[in-house]
Protein backbone atom coordinates (compact mmCIF):
# COMPACT_ATOMS: atom_id res chain seq x y z
CA UNK A 1 0.00 0.00 0.00
CA UNK A 2 1.58 3.41 -0.98
CA UNK A 3 1.01 5.91 2.12
CA UNK A 4 2.00 9.37 0.92
CA UNK A 5 4.25 11.93 2.78
CA UNK A 6 2.23 14.25 5.40
CA UNK A 7 3.13 17.10 3.75
CA UNK A 8 1.57 15.63 0.34
CA UNK A 9 -1.73 15.28 2.36
CA UNK A 10 -1.85 18.50 3.40
CA UNK A 11 -1.36 19.99 -0.23
CA UNK A 12 -3.66 17.33 -1.51
CA UNK A 13 -6.47 18.85 0.65
CA UNK A 14 -5.94 22.23 0.18
CA UNK A 15 -5.90 21.84 -3.64
CA UNK A 16 -9.00 19.45 -3.21
CA UNK A 17 -10.62 22.30 -1.01
CA UNK A 18 -10.60 24.55 -3.86
CA UNK A 19 -11.91 22.38 -6.22
CA UNK A 20 -14.59 21.28 -4.03
CA UNK A 21 -15.58 24.44 -4.11
CA UNK A 22 -16.00 24.78 -8.19
CA UNK A 23 -17.94 21.12 -8.42
CA UNK A 24 -21.17 20.72 -9.35
CA UNK A 25 -23.74 18.63 -7.32
CA UNK A 26 -24.08 15.38 -9.30
CA UNK A 27 -19.76 15.44 -8.91
CA UNK A 28 -20.42 15.86 -5.30
CA UNK A 29 -22.86 13.06 -4.52
CA UNK A 30 -20.54 10.82 -6.44
CA UNK A 31 -17.15 12.06 -4.60
CA UNK A 32 -19.54 11.71 -1.41
CA UNK A 33 -20.42 8.12 -2.32
CA UNK A 34 -16.98 7.56 -3.08
CA UNK A 35 -15.39 8.46 0.28
CA UNK A 36 -18.12 7.14 2.27
CA UNK A 37 -16.87 3.56 0.55
CA UNK A 38 -13.37 4.53 1.23
CA UNK A 39 -14.06 5.58 5.01
CA UNK A 40 -16.04 2.35 5.54
CA UNK A 41 -13.14 0.48 4.04
CA UNK A 42 -10.82 2.05 6.11
CA UNK A 43 -12.99 1.44 9.70
CA UNK A 44 -12.86 4.69 10.15
CA UNK A 45 -15.31 6.33 12.28
CA UNK A 46 -14.25 9.93 13.16
CA UNK A 47 -16.00 11.11 10.01
CA UNK A 48 -19.40 9.33 11.49
CA UNK A 49 -19.04 11.07 14.64
CA UNK A 50 -18.35 14.47 13.10
CA UNK A 51 -21.36 13.89 11.09
CA UNK A 52 -23.71 13.25 14.09
CA UNK A 53 -22.21 16.34 16.23
CA UNK A 54 -23.38 18.23 12.73
CA UNK A 55 -26.56 17.12 11.75
CA UNK A 56 -28.59 20.23 13.29
CA UNK A 57 -26.25 22.50 11.51
CA UNK A 58 -26.60 21.08 8.06
CA UNK A 59 -30.55 21.43 8.74
CA UNK A 60 -30.36 24.45 10.03
CA UNK A 61 -27.81 25.57 6.92
CA UNK A 62 -30.47 23.28 4.68
CA UNK A 63 -33.40 25.48 5.43
CA UNK A 64 -31.74 28.99 5.13
CA UNK A 65 -30.64 28.06 1.47
CA UNK A 66 -34.07 26.48 1.26
CA UNK A 67 -36.28 29.10 2.44
CA UNK A 68 -34.13 32.53 1.27
CA UNK A 69 -32.64 31.38 -2.33
CA UNK A 70 -34.86 33.26 -4.80
CA UNK A 71 -35.95 31.15 -7.85
CA UNK A 72 -39.34 29.14 -8.59
CA UNK A 73 -41.40 28.71 -5.03
CA UNK A 74 -42.00 24.75 -4.92
CA UNK A 75 -45.23 23.93 -6.66
CA UNK A 76 -48.35 22.74 -4.32
CA UNK A 77 -46.91 23.90 -1.30
CA UNK A 78 -49.62 24.42 2.01
CA UNK A 79 -47.58 27.41 3.81
CA UNK A 80 -47.12 30.87 2.99
CA UNK A 81 -43.21 30.82 3.38
CA UNK A 82 -42.57 28.97 0.54
CA UNK A 83 -39.16 27.07 -0.01
CA UNK A 84 -37.57 27.12 -3.88
CA UNK A 85 -36.49 24.78 -6.06
CA UNK A 86 -33.02 26.79 -6.56
CA UNK A 87 -32.97 27.41 -2.31
CA UNK A 88 -32.97 22.97 -2.30
CA UNK A 89 -30.33 22.65 -4.78
CA UNK A 90 -27.94 25.16 -3.48
CA UNK A 91 -28.36 24.00 0.11
CA UNK A 92 -27.55 20.84 -0.65
CA UNK A 93 -24.81 21.28 -2.63
CA UNK A 94 -23.30 23.19 0.39
CA UNK A 95 -23.64 21.11 2.63
CA UNK A 96 -22.11 18.31 0.41
CA UNK A 97 -19.08 20.31 0.25
CA UNK A 98 -18.46 20.90 3.81
CA UNK A 99 -19.40 16.89 3.89
CA UNK A 100 -17.14 15.99 1.24
CA UNK A 101 -14.48 18.22 3.27
CA UNK A 102 -14.99 17.11 6.55
CA UNK A 103 -14.25 13.36 4.82
CA UNK A 104 -11.17 14.03 3.45
CA UNK A 105 -10.17 16.11 6.77
CA UNK A 106 -10.93 13.08 8.65
CA UNK A 107 -9.05 10.44 6.51
CA UNK A 108 -5.90 13.04 6.90
CA UNK A 109 -6.17 13.38 10.41
CA UNK A 110 -6.80 9.79 11.29
CA UNK A 111 -3.65 8.76 9.22
CA UNK A 112 -1.18 10.73 10.56
CA UNK A 113 -0.05 11.23 14.17
CA UNK A 114 -0.08 14.66 15.90
CA UNK A 115 3.26 14.88 15.54
CA UNK A 116 3.54 14.45 11.62
CA UNK A 117 0.67 16.93 10.47
CA UNK A 118 2.71 19.45 12.67
CA UNK A 119 5.86 18.87 11.44
CA UNK A 120 4.28 18.66 8.11
CA UNK A 121 2.80 22.12 8.63
CA UNK A 122 5.51 23.38 9.93
CA UNK A 123 7.83 22.55 7.30
CA UNK A 124 4.90 24.04 4.31
CA UNK A 125 4.61 27.13 5.95
CA UNK A 126 8.69 27.66 6.94
CA UNK A 127 9.04 30.30 3.83
CA UNK A 128 6.55 32.34 5.42
CA UNK A 129 9.26 33.17 8.02
CA UNK A 130 11.27 35.28 5.56
CA UNK A 131 7.58 37.86 5.69
CA UNK A 132 8.45 37.07 9.39
CA UNK A 133 6.46 35.10 10.93
CA UNK A 134 7.62 33.17 13.74
CA UNK A 135 6.78 29.57 11.92
CA UNK A 136 8.68 27.91 14.84
CA UNK A 137 7.36 29.40 17.57
CA UNK A 138 3.19 28.49 16.08
CA UNK A 139 4.47 25.24 15.37
CA UNK A 140 5.35 25.11 19.13
CA UNK A 141 1.90 26.74 20.21
CA UNK A 142 0.15 24.33 18.07
CA UNK A 143 1.50 21.22 19.55
CA UNK A 144 1.12 22.16 23.02
CA UNK A 145 -2.57 23.50 22.97
CA UNK A 146 -3.47 20.36 21.04
CA UNK A 147 -1.41 18.34 23.94
CA UNK A 148 -3.55 19.94 26.84
CA UNK A 149 -6.73 19.40 25.01
CA UNK A 150 -6.42 15.76 24.12
CA UNK A 151 -4.84 15.93 28.10
CA UNK A 152 -7.85 17.75 29.39
CA UNK A 153 -10.21 15.13 27.05
CA UNK A 154 -8.42 12.69 29.03
CA UNK A 155 -9.10 13.62 32.14
CA UNK A 156 -12.17 14.48 31.48
CA UNK A 157 -13.31 10.39 30.74
CA UNK A 158 -11.18 9.44 33.71
CA UNK A 159 -13.33 11.18 36.42
CA UNK A 160 -16.67 11.04 33.95
CA UNK A 161 -17.11 14.36 35.00
CA UNK A 162 -17.17 18.37 33.47
CA UNK A 163 -15.09 20.92 35.11
CA UNK A 164 -18.01 23.61 36.48
CA UNK A 165 -16.20 26.57 35.09
CA UNK A 166 -12.99 27.99 33.25
CA UNK A 167 -11.00 28.31 36.98
CA UNK A 168 -11.72 24.31 37.64
CA UNK A 169 -10.65 23.75 33.71
CA UNK A 170 -7.09 25.35 34.07
CA UNK A 171 -6.46 24.68 37.43
CA UNK A 172 -7.26 20.82 36.43
CA UNK A 173 -4.80 20.99 33.99
CA UNK A 174 -1.57 23.05 36.00
CA UNK A 175 -2.25 20.59 39.05
CA UNK A 176 -1.48 17.82 36.71
CA UNK A 177 0.85 19.12 34.48
CA UNK A 178 3.28 21.28 36.16
CA UNK A 179 6.01 19.41 36.55
CA UNK A 180 6.21 17.39 33.35
CA UNK A 181 8.67 18.10 30.51
CA UNK A 182 6.76 18.29 27.26
CA UNK A 183 9.20 17.89 24.23
CA UNK A 184 8.32 17.20 20.74
CA UNK A 185 10.46 16.96 17.55
CA UNK A 186 9.91 17.86 13.83
CA UNK A 187 10.27 15.35 11.22
CA UNK A 188 10.53 16.51 7.90
CA UNK A 189 10.79 12.87 5.07
CA UNK A 190 11.49 13.03 1.94
CA UNK A 191 9.22 13.85 -1.06
CA UNK A 192 8.98 10.88 -3.63
CA UNK A 193 7.95 10.25 -7.25
CA UNK A 194 4.25 9.50 -6.21
CA UNK A 195 4.40 12.78 -3.96
CA UNK A 196 5.27 14.49 -7.07
CA UNK A 197 2.49 12.84 -9.08
CA UNK A 198 -0.03 12.99 -6.12
CA UNK A 199 0.46 16.74 -6.21
CA UNK A 200 0.47 17.55 -9.82
CA UNK A 201 -2.55 14.95 -10.80
CA UNK A 202 -4.62 17.30 -8.20
CA UNK A 203 -3.05 20.59 -9.52
CA UNK A 204 -4.72 19.75 -13.01
CA UNK A 205 -7.87 18.83 -12.19
CA UNK A 206 -8.45 21.89 -10.36
CA UNK A 207 -6.58 24.02 -13.19
CA UNK A 208 -9.59 21.96 -15.74
CA UNK A 209 -12.38 22.50 -13.02
CA UNK A 210 -11.22 26.21 -13.08
CA UNK A 211 -11.47 26.34 -17.00
CA UNK A 212 -14.31 24.60 -17.37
Amino acid sequence: MVILNTKTQLISFFLFALTVNVLHLSVLIFLMLTLLALLVYLNNSHFFRLMRRLKWFYLVMLLIFIFNTPGEHVAHWPFSFKPTYEGLHTGVEQVLRIAVMLAALSMVLTQNTRQQLISGLYFLMQPLSYLGLDVKRFAARLWLTLHYVELQQSNQEKKSRLSSNIGDYLSNIFDDETHDDVAFTLDNPKQTWVDYMVIGAMSLILIVELVL
